[in-house]
């Protein structure tokens, strides 16, 4: 049964690979648009201040409107104040200028840390 259930989740991941990157190395007109004008690094910055013992998720959530999924790995932001990822832009976090590297429901923060959440272009 745990075989089964590995063996699906690896193709499930192929698979959503597939999709994301499927346009992947193509280039249109849209694109070489974009390089031309490139768009600035971050499209919007919400800024949030740290409280100890509690996670860049609560403290997001606590004064946004957080559309997320949630997996086995943590929550997943998809869109703050109905402003959602898309196949160019998504949102990240920062901890005192050092970008997150668990899923913001993981990343406890302290009195002082400084979050922001980024609206980037990839």
């Amino acid at each position: 049964m745990l075989r089964f259930v590995i063996r699906y989740l690896m193709i499930a991941c192929a698979v959503l690979t597939l999709f994301v990157c499927g346009g992947c190395g193509k280039e249109n007109e849209a694109d070489s648009a974009d390089k031309n004008n490139p768009a600035p690094v971050d499209s919007l910055v919400i800024v949030l201040n740290g409280e100890s013992g509690k996670s860049v998720f609560e403290l997001t959530q606590r004064e946004h409107a957080v559309d997320y999924i949630s997996s086995i790995e943590g929550n997943f932001v998809q869109g703050i104040d109905s402003i959602a990822i898309s196949s160019k832009y998504g949102w990240m976090y920062s901890v005192n200028d050092t970008m997150g590297r668990v899923a913001s429901d993981k990343h406890i923060t302290n009195d002082g840390d400084i979050i922001k959440w980024h609206y980037r272009k990839f």
